[in-house]
């Protein structure tokens, strides 16, 4: 078993049955905080819990159950009770008196609002159907409304035969489906029968939504098709369409015949055949421009869009040094089809304050930082001057199969070509791309690469104080004692060497402790003395945890009840929006009182200190946290919470940001 991040020894079957038992298993019925309106239903919610923890544990003496009815409902449900005038009321003859069903029909009694079966039947029959929804959730909902309507006053066929009866009616008038109208007014049906014609309707339905719809979306393609043909010969030809979906041309003069059109083939140039012909000379020719099958270079559409951009065509730029043959020089460019995926921007708008000295390829330039820059740019004369320099490039690259281009401005910039080196700015290094342009004003350094070498960050923390080294928060007004059972002798434990490459990083989570006010070096007596447990978490940072076995032997515990986790799934669901909140660090913001502090007493190579706050690993600790949860949110509405998670729900967006502002 583990507390807190602290293995504890193995618990008996018959220790975990007791403190199971003393355990409160449910919370109390805090009637006086609740709202009238929810007050019947939350009455019912929590008797059913009550009686699942009867059965859960075969209790059935009529005494005990009414003192554990009493107990657990806490304070308010005893003022209740005891302010009732029939409370104390028993026969006084009786062989086994029914204390706790006489105390529990006092109790509904007084929860139970007054209503009137008539008003209840004409909610019923008001209920309709609603666009969208399923037929089992409408007859979920008609089963709920029907569970109010008195039907249970009846004898047990005969209110069974009355429900049936008014569900079949209201179905009849309110469903949504003419169909499963007509079915059920074709022959008397029972209600599990309409049930089943009413989930067999809904699938056929669905399955014919979805086949419609794939129909649709095959007819919408083939029109597309058709249309598409139409836009393309209509200034030319007469168009016709068969009854097969196909196309038929046909020339002005009456003859359908291609070599009489003047349609020239997108492949080739020549009219009097398409592309797709088996006589096109261009099939099965590479087009020397963009280097696919099927077509000539003087009709291939992608040259056409580069001469329309301004991009010249088989034209690259030499930039090597043509004396010097132990000097780097560009080479041809590997990917030479032209494409140009994605444009890339620089920037220079005359800002000298962001120009940094660097060294690229073993030669210092200066650079100036854009933020707005894709890329990173050398100008052409500075490329010149670091060949002299003997720059060193890992790769270099003649031409660029990138489109550069500057804010503002169409025309791409005049790219020489493309190198790779490492770059150092201060003490950080990286290796970068870098684009050779002529007429450059600035050397470029790039978004990402200046972010790489750390010169420029982006975020909220860029000046934000080390909150490690900083007070922890702590819950005002509010001290935990620790209580110990004084037969126990106190126990002084030896230090517990901790790793030698550890050594470092425990001492500084120490003194992150220590200026957090989590922790104070102990000084005077030492009675309870823990050693240190080591533990790493998937950071790699290591947390610092006490091995409290033998205090805990001697904590007297609390006892406080924690919350079941079936109550609470119980009961969230009810509103349509909700939000989390989790408690950062949530044991340390309980401060210890001065006269517990010494139990939590620890040895480390540097001495002895002590906890100042709640610890981890206390056997009390998470009871006095959720005792510290309680008094602080038990008049927060739509609030659950279990130890440092806090849920807020509400049936609206208003009500939700309500209770969460209370909360909050």
């Amino acid at each position: 078993m583990r507390i807190g991040n602290v293995k504890l020894g193995k618990i008996s079957m018959n220790q975990n049955a007791l403190q199971m038992e003393e355990a409160r298993p449910i919370p109390p019925f805090r009637c006086e905080s609740m709202e009238k309106q929810k007050l019947s239903r939350e009455w019912e919610s929590w008797k059913g819990s009550l009686e699942c923890y009867f059965d859960a544990y075969s209790i059935t003496d009529q005494r005990i159950m009414k003192a554990k009815l009493l107990h657990l409902g806490g304070v308010e449900l005893q003022k209740v009770f005891r302010s009732l005038p029939d409370h104390d009321k028993f026969p006084i003859v009786a062989l086994d008196p029914k204390y706790y069903d006489l105390a529990i029909d006092v109790l509904d009694a007084y929860f139970r609002p007054g209503k009137q079966d008539v008003i209840e039947r004409r909610k019923l029959r008001q209920l309709k159907q609603e666009v969208g929804e399923k037929f089992s959730h409408f007859l979920i909902r008609l089963r709920q409304q029907a569970a109010n309507c008195g039907f249970e006053k009846y004898h047990t066929d005969v209110g069974e035969v009355l429900r049936e009866i008014y569900l079949i009616d209201i179905i009849v008038e309110n469903c949504r489906s003419e169909e499963l109208r007509r079915s059920i007014l074709k022959k008397d049906r029972k209600l599990a029968e309409i049930e089943e014609i009413a989930a067999c309707i809904e699938g056929t339905e669905q399955q014919l939504k979805d086949l419609k719809e794939a129909t649709s979306i095959v007819r919408e393609t083939s029109v597309f098709e058709v249309q598409g043909r139409k836009q393309l010969f209509r200034d030319r030809n007469k168009v016709t369409e068969s009854t097969s979906g196909t196309m038929n041309f046909r020339s002005t003069s009456g003859q359908s015949n291609w070599r009489n059109t003047n349609v020239s083939c997108f492949a080739c140039g020549t009219p009097g055949h398409i592309s797709k012909s088996p006589n096109c000379p261009a099939r099965g020719r590479t087009c020397r421009h963009c280097k696919k099958l099927g077509h000539y270079e003087a009709t291939c559409r992608k040259r056409k869009a580069d001469v329309a951009v301004g991009i010249k065509p088989k034209k690259v730029f030499s930039v090597g040094n043509k004396h010097e043959n132990t000097e780097p020089r560009l080479e041809k460019s590997e990917s030479t089809t032209g494409e140009t995926e994605k444009v890339y921007y620089a920037f220079y708008g005359g800002n000298e304050s962001n120009v940094l000295p660097g060294v690229v390829g073993g030669v210092p330039i200066e650079l100036l930082v854009d933020s707005g820059a894709d890329v990173n740019l050398i100008k052409f004369e500075t490329w010149e001057a670091m060949k002299e320099k003997r720059v060193r490039v890992s790769r270099s690259v003649k031409g660029c199969n990138k489109t550069l281009k500057g804010y503002g401005n169409d025309r791409p910039l005049d790219v020489i070509g493309s190198f790779v080196a490492d770059i150092t700015v201060g003490s950080k290094t990286a290796t970068a791309e870098f684009f050779v342009v002529k007429g450059g004003q600035k050397n470029l350094l790039g978004d990402a690469t200046a972010k790489r070498l750390g010169v420029l960050k982006i975020g909220l923390d860029i000046n934000q104080v080390d909150a490690s080294m900083r007070p922890f928060t702590k819950i005002t007004d509010v001290q935990a004692h620790i209580r110990m059972n004084q037969q126990f002798k106190p126990v002084f434990q030896p230090l517990r060497r901790v790793p030698i490459p550890m050594e470092e990083a425990v001492n500084k989570k120490l003194d992150q402790l220590l200026a957090r006010d989590i922790i104070e070096v102990k000084t005077g007596p030492a009675t309870w003395v823990s050693p240190l447990v080591i533990v790493g978490k998937a950071s790699g940072e290591p947390r610092i945890c006490l091995d409290l076995r033998r205090v805990n032997e001697a904590v007297v515990r609390e006892r406080f009840p924690m919350p079941v986790v079936e109550e609470y799934l119980a009961r969230i669901g009810k509103g349509r929006v909700w939000s989390k909140l989790d408690i950062r660090e949530a044991f340390h913001q309980v401060e210890l009182a001065e006269d517990s502090r010494d139990v939590t007493t620890f040895i480390t190579s540097r001495g002895l200190f002590r906890f100042k706050r709640l610890p981890f690993g206390l056997v009390t600790a998470p009871e006095i946290f959720q005792r510290v949860m309680e008094e602080m949110l038990s008049g927060c509405e739509g609030c659950y919470w279990y130890l440092d998670d806090v849920i807020i729900e509400g049936e609206t967006q208003e009500a939700h940001d309500t209770n969460l502002e209370k909360v909050m």
